[in-house]
């Protein structure tokens, strides 16, 4: 989930701050609107995403080949994508058949020792650090390698090192402070400078740092509003990762990429679990996209292009077949009471998806096992009653339930299912009756099982019904 959310967080940041580029004034809270220097669509992520996904692309196989990157970067830049860094752009745009294009970054910042180190390589970093996972060498090497694709500024490779540490720590460790891990990865003189670059970003007020669009200030920006957003003492310290987004795209200028550069570190400590499901709903982008597609990135990267041995994923095209064999997953489906516009069922049962406009998975699942043109999101609930296996539980509920409604009042049917539909499912079931109509969550529970009878969720996740909804 964190591996996942180092990209998904990225593109949500990207999405929300893409509509108030270069503004000054940010409503409070900014929304995923679109528009911006692009004409972007609502939710649709910007060149920020769009080049990560080109080192995802790569790094997904296994390996951190700068060729393969190098090439990625160069066949997006020849689809003329409508907003693009004007360092990249020179960079990119004076590319020639045979050349190498650290050679051509370099040769431009020798040219331009006062305006190379913009936040373009900054903002696309993440995949670097899931590529080489408990590694700091290695990440350290491969974040200043691919830097220098497009950076010829020494500064801009410094900041991917440390930030490329600090998403390590957020996966690995849960950590939001690893980006002081990576100062010893510096040489003598940088490491000193950014210390005291860091201690600025975490004694000054994020809305301090508007002159964004240089990498310093960026990662400062960024992580100001990251240190200087409460994490909430109570049961969903997550949503820490939706407020500190909104507050990095409100210090203005270069908005996008700012929240970009900040989701990244967040996504990666809080998970994609923790980007509310109506972003992941909104999320799409080059090349055809969904968040989805960047979990899966990001889940190979961090994997070594390995997929799940027994089943695929997430690469897999289909997980029903394994389902039905391994745990009887049978297309059992049957409708909500008080709601059966809303659908509840196990694996099996997105073979009749096709009657709903939304399926919400809460197991993973292949990527052709539910019918074309329903609009399908897959979270993961963990069917074990410790709260270290689903940290934001909470959230989670109260999100999906809110989702689910906010679907119903359009008027779309819904299917809700996991692979048996006797733990997850009749949970989420019941949280949406409890969001919708008041319920208790005991009693909402009862109400679930009188159309699911084999309904039992683990321990867990019933205390969490009856003390979200008592």
């Amino acid at each position: 989930d964190r591996a996942a959310g180092a990209l998904v967080g990225l593109a949500a940041g990207d999405a929300l701050g893409a509509g108030y580029e270069f503004e000054s004034v940010v409503p409070d809270p900014p929304r995923m609107i679109g528009g911006g220097l692009g004409g972007w669509d609502p939710g649709e992520w910007t060149d920020d995403t769009q080049m990560a996904v080109c080192i995802a692309e790569v790094t997904a196989s296994g390996s951190v080949d700068l060729a393969a990157i190098g090439g990625q970067f160069l066949y997006w830049y020849g689809g003329h994508p409508p907003d693009v860094g004007n360092q990249t752009r020179a960079v990119l745009g004076a590319y020639r058949s045979g050349d190498d294009l650290t050679a051509i970054a370099a040769a431009h910042y020798e040219r331009n020792p006062r305006n190379a180190a913009g936040n373009g390589s900054l903002m696309r970093t993440a995949p670097v650090a899931l590529a080489h996972l408990g590694d700091d060498q290695a990440i350290a090497g491969a974040a200043m390698a691919v830097s220098v694709l497009t950076h010829g500024d020494p500064l801009a490779g410094e900041a991917c090192v440390l930030w490329c540490i600090a998403i390590d720590r957020a996966v690995r460790e849960g950590r939001l402070d690893g980006v002081t891990d990576g100062l010893d990865l510096l040489p003598a003189p940088a490491r000193d400078r950014w210390t005291r670059l860091l201690e600025v970003a975490e004694t000054t007020e994020p809305e301090s740092f508007t002159a964004n669009g240089f990498v310093v200030t960026a990662l400062q920006a960024a992580y100001s509003a990251i240190v200087h957003t409460p994490i909430p003492n109570d049961d969903m310290p997550c949503v820490h990762l939706q407020r500190s987004l909104e507050r990095a795209v409100r210090i203005g200028n270069d908005t996008d990429t700012v929240a970009a550069i900040a989701g990244q570190l967040l996504g990666a400590r809080w998970g994609a679990s923790a980007v509310p499901i109506k972003w992941r709903a909104m999320l799409h982008g080059w090349p055809g996209y969904r968040s989805r597609d960047l979990s899966r990135l990001a889940i190979l990267t961090a994997r070594g292009g390995e997929p799940d041995a027994a089943t695929g994923w997430p690469g897999a095209e289909h997980l029903v077949p394994f389902y039905r064999e391994r745990d009887g997953a049978s297309g059992r489906i049957v409708a909500l009471p008080d709601d059966p516009g809303v659908r509840i069922g196990d694996a099996a049962s997105v073979s009749e998806a096709s009657g709903s406009d939304v399926v919400l998975s809460l197991c993973r699942m292949g990527w052709s096992d539910v019918p074309e043109g329903v609009e399908h999101h897959e979270t993961w609930l963990i069917d074990v009653a410790g709260a270290e296996h689903n940290p934001n539980l909470e959230f989670m509920l109260r999100d999906l339930a809110s989702a689910i409604a906010g679907w119903r009042d359009e008027g779309r049917p819904v299917l809700v299912h996991c692979v048996r539909a006797e733990s997850r499912t009749p949970t989420v079931a019941a949280a949406y009756l409890c969001d919708r109509f008041g319920l208790s969550g005991s009693d909402a529970l009862a109400r679930v099982r009188e159309v699911l009878p084999g309904a039992r969720p683990n321990a867990g996740f019933r205390s969490a019904l009856e003390r979200i909804w008592p």
